[in-house]
């Protein structure tokens, strides 16, 4: 019995040993996006990291809907995977609750040279009081499409944009329409922001954060820009609506959906708002390590990997075969990437003229108010100035920094 006992206590460290090997040998990715990004990403580490590393990489999909409380109620429970994709301000809500790896501390000459070749518009977003707990993965931008059949020359002015609305063309907001994300290029262009520089003070109650509140609420109210864009598409189409300012994701899928348009439309910058701006919105997603992760130094190796210029060419290719579009953090990549040109030129430019959501803790608590304010100013007609004082006085209330 004695000796029965002695082997089974062996088995059992054994088992266990080999168990902390092979989980030092894994790395587990929850990727918040569709399954085929999560495959498209398991195949290449499957294809080039795991053969070179000798890492397996394990990469599940988590949707949007879910993703932030799923990401909160692991956290709570220190059940984690040891990387994770995720909206562009998670990383730092979920750094600043000790949740996460400081890349800049834990890897400096790395994080040196990967600021240095990521565009400045995206990273301004993931930095916070000079700390940083994800590197962006991908990008999405706003730009104008337009049929340039029907509008030859895109406004390249707030008051050129008015000229064609006065003259019968139709604009619609595809994304943002009523919100912020809609709103925020305005905001910029008129030359306001959201908070000082600091993040330590919200500065709505700007007088261009008027100027940029009543010209976006002209823009439905004097001009009939819909309200809702659910069919945006189907009046590019028809032409109802020549001009559309709306995330890249399109111009991958206008060609497959509308291919009787071919020639008939493109891409431009934003028009530029009176401090000279065409600043658009930037969103995307990043990537950071959880402090629960037994395989810190293996997970930034693989982080490393995604960076490559080479790995996020391969990644635009897989995902443009489902008529989607990535566009990849890293400025290298650029010149190599299969954009048609005309099309590239405008996405680089109006990249490096973008700005994120503000990195300031208290700002995803804030949106909503944000919204709130804009659609009591277009929906129900109250005074700007005075939404934007009361704005203003939340935005400060709900700063956490």
């Amino acid at each position: 019995m004695k000796n029965f006992v002695k082997i089974l206590i062996i088995l059992t460290i054994f088992c266990f040993s080999c168990s902390k090997k092979e989980q030092k040998n894994v790395l587990t990715i929850w990727h918040v996006g569709s399954e085929e990004e999560a495959q498209i990403i398991k195949n290449l580490a499957d294809k080039y990291f795991t053969p070179q590393e000798g890492i397996q990489v394990v990469c599940e999909s988590v949707s949007w809907s879910e993703a932030h409380t799923k990401y909160l109620t692991a956290i709570a429970g220190e059940v984690l995977p040891d990387l994770g994709t995720m909206g562009l301000t998670w990383a730092t809500e979920f750094g600043s609750k000790g949740a996460m790896i400081e890349l800049k501390e834990s890897f400096p000459e790395d994080m040196e040279q990967i600021e240095k070749s990521v565009f400045r518009s995206i990273w301004d977003s993931v930095k916070w009081k000079n700390k940083v707990y994800g590197i962006p993965f991908d990008m999405t931008v706003q730009i104008l499409y337009y049929r340039k059949d029907l509008i030859p020359n895109p406004p390249q002015t707030w008051d050129e944009l008015v000229s064609l609305l006065e003259h019968g063309k139709k604009f619609v907001i595809g994304w943002g329409s009523l919100d912020w994300i809609g709103f925020s290029p305005f905001l910029w262009q008129a030359g306001g922001d959201y908070y000082d520089k600091n993040g330590t003070k919200a500065i709505l109650d700007s007088r261009e954060a008027l100027v940029a509140l009543k010209f976006f609420s002209s823009l439905y109210t004097k001009y009939n820009v819909p309200r809702s864009a659910e069919n945006f598409a189907a009046g590019f189409r028809s032409g109802e609506y020549p001009l559309v300012m709306c995330g890249n994701w399109l111009i991958n899928s206008f060609p497959a959906e509308m291919p009787e348009l071919e020639g008939k439309w493109s891409i431009a910058l934003l028009p530029k708002g009176p401090s000279g701006k065409r600043t658009s919105f930037i969103g995307g997603r990043v990537i950071g390590i959880f402090k629960t992760s037994k395989n810190v130094d293996k997970a930034f190796k693989f982080i490393k990997f995604l960076m490559k210029p080479e790995i996020q060419i391969e990644i635009y290719n897989e995902i443009a075969k489902s008529k989607n579009i990535y566009l990849p953090p890293n400025i290298d990549v650029w010149k190599n990437l299969p954009i048609q040109e005309e099309f590239k030129k405008i996405l680089f430019e109006q990249i490096k003229e973008a700005k994120g959501p503000p990195s300031v803790l208290g700002w995803d608590d804030s949106t909503k108010y944000v919204v709130e304010s804009i659609q009591n100013v277009v929906v129900l007609g109250s005074e700007p100035q005075q939404e934007l004082q009361k704005l203003n006085k939340k935005l400060n209330e709900l700063i956490k920094n």
